[in-house]
């Protein structure tokens, strides 16, 4: 009679049962030194497609892009079109990095970024020392000109861009 006492005495402790554990210990199976799966293990194939389908449900789908421009192969940069998406709230990153030897065409390309961001009441930013990769954040988009920080609206300590 004594010992159950004890045995509910470890339970209100939050303390495992000595009398089980010793029986515990009795039927514990050989384990392997292999890191794969073993033989009564719990097994959750993340491939399958249930766990797929599960994902893409509660995953939002995305609503803004990055897009990546650089000058085509006759050194010219064609923003036609990007009004657009910078409205919609997509970033554009332009990579001039490719006019290093060109000076004049780089900074064509450059005014060209600057006005077309002026046009849609947007800004430009270097985002490298020598100017060769600029980032336009869309609409919505904020940028910490101090810490250099780039979020999305509704984040009040970023300025709007």
């Amino acid at each position: 009679m004594l010992g159950r006492h004890v045995a509910n005495l470890f339970r209100l402790l939050g303390l495992p049962d000595p009398s089980k554990a010793i029986a515990s210990n009795s039927k514990r199976k050989i384990v392997s030194t292999d890191p794969g799966p073993q033989e009564g293990d719990l097994h959750i194939d993340l491939g399958e497609m249930k766990w797929s389908e599960r994902t893409l449900r509660h995953t939002p789908s995305a609503s803004r892009n990055v897009i990546y421009l650089k000058p085509d192969g006759l050194h010219r940069l064609s923003l036609e079109g990007m009004s657009v998406p910078l409205s919609r709230g997509c970033m554009v990153i332009v990579d001039l990095g490719s006019l290093a030897h060109m000076p004049s065409q780089k900074d064509v390309c450059k005014r060209r970024v600057q006005e077309m961001s002026e046009r849609l009441g947007l800004h430009a930013f270097a985002i490298n020392e020598d100017d060769s990769l600029l980032m336009v954040p869309g609409a919505m988009m904020r940028v910490d000109t101090t810490k250099y920080e780039l979020g999305i609206g509704g984040n009040g300590q970023l300025s709007e861009s």
